[in-house]
């Protein structure tokens, strides 16, 4: 049996003159970019907001790290992945000098076209784990094995060059793009990127928010919310554990003693919906929005687009049995609400949102409903796949856009 090593314990700091050539790079470098992951903690971005806004160097980060810096800090430029956003993944393929922290760049992170991740650049990867650096993908220019907790503030405190022209374009980008692009719904339903486009407003800087643990609604989630300062946000970073949203919105709501915020797919939440009993004899402050768009719409998508459309096993009619909500939550004394356009202004919907305990939100969703932008991949001859870059999100760009927004990469 062949086994990983462990990471060490205590990853070795970084040396004074590591610290220095990593600064004069990022000085030197034309169009550099921070990428951090969840190995960044929340106290060490949380003493770094002054010194990042400062820098001047823009910073995006992973799902893991979502709640590292606030949508409207200065510095924060989105969440590129595989379903991340737009405007965020032209950035970092953009970069002349990648910087990721804290990250162990996943293929989801990278792109599963893993060669074209930062094609225009190098890129310096900080993890705590060397396997991780060691493994060969993405190409790295050079690996630094150290915690990066200690790396960043001394980083921070050195000159990191004048990147103002370069910030001034990621704006630019940013300005460009819309994080809501179009989408296919239809007129019985909501659509989910409006319903977090407006979640996003009624959230607090004191709610813990957790996204779920697949599917549409986790990537709806990651695309579209904008997180605020003081908001704590935990994710199983799309590792498709169907079923981690509920019990991870529990452990939070006991964690945190603040209200929580879950929102997860109708097939997600099947996996584990027993637990609704632990919630509401606990009497935990939890908001629980389904996203009910009757099956596995992740499969389904799969199945129509590799598969002729051939469905088994994804929703009511072809095998697959989910409950009657309203049914379900009225078992353990839950109220049930019903989500439709408009909801933000019902006395009904924000009585229950801003009350006390366990409350129910289904969010009727279209099972036709569309996902875009997205990364596609496609099947080649002989059976393969093969996957678009991070800079190539279907649909594609019009000609003037990428132009304009996109003027560093190769054609």
């Amino acid at each position: 049996l062949q086994t990983t090593p462990a990471a060490p314990v205590n990853p070795p700091a970084v040396s004074d003159a590591d610290i220095a050539e990593l600064a004069r790079r990022i000085a030197e470098a034309k169009r550099p970019v921070f990428l951090f992951g969840g190995g960044v903690s929340r106290a060490t971005a949380g003493a770094l907001q002054d010194a990042m806004a400062k820098a001047g160097v823009p910073v995006t980060a992973t799902w893991n790290a979502a709640d590292r810096l606030s949508e409207d800090h200065p510095a924060y430029f989105g969440r590129p992945n595989t379903w991340g956003q737009r405007y965020s993944n032209l950035i970092v393929q953009q970069a002349d000098l990648l910087v990721a922290v804290g990250t162990r760049l996943s293929l989801q992170q990278s792109g599963f076209n893993w060669q074209e991740f930062v094609p225009v650049g190098d890129i310096v990867h900080i993890d705590c784990d060397p396997a991780e650096l060691a493994k060969g993908h993405p190409t790295i220019a050079w690996p630094i094995c150290t915690d990066a907790n200690d790396l960043l503030p001394r980083l921070f405190a050195a000159d990191l060059g004048e990147h103002g022209a370069w910030l001034d374009y990621c704006r630019q980008i940013r300005a460009g793009l819309p994080l809501v692009e179009a989408n296919n719904t239809g007129e019985a339903y909501v659509s989910p990127y409006d319903l977090v486009t407006t979640l996003s407003t009624l959230c607090t800087s004191e709610d813990t928010v957790i996204p779920c643990s697949s599917g549409g609604a986790f990537t709806v989630m990651m695309q579209t919310f904008a997180q605020k300062k003081g908001q704590i946000i935990v994710t199983n970073k799309g590792l498709a554990s169907m079923g981690y949203g509920l019990s991870g919105a529990i452990g939070a709501a006991f964690a945190t003693r603040r209200r929580t915020i879950l929102v997860e797919g109708d097939g997600g939440f099947s996996q584990n919906l027993q637990e609704i009993g632990t919630a509401a004899v606990n009497k935990l402050d939890l908001k629980i929005f389904i996203f009910d768009d009757n099956g596995y719409a992740s499969i389904r998508s799969t199945q129509i687009n590799y598969f002729g459309g051939r469905y088994v096993g994804c929703d009511l009619t072809t095998g697959l049995g989910l409950p009657n909500w309203r049914k379900l939550f009225a078992t353990y004394d839950v109220p049930v609400y019903e989500v439709g356009y408009g909801f933000e202004n019902d006395p009904e919907f924000l009585g229950r949102f801003n009350g006390p305990g366990v409350q129910a939100f289904v969010v009727p969703v279209d099972p036709q409903q569309t996902y875009f932008p997205r990364i596609t991949s496609r099947m080649v001859e002989g059976g393969g796949m093969v996957s678009n870059p991070l800079h190539k999100m279907t649909p594609d760009l019009d000609e003037d856009t990428r132009a304009r927004l996109a003027a560093h990469l190769p054609n």
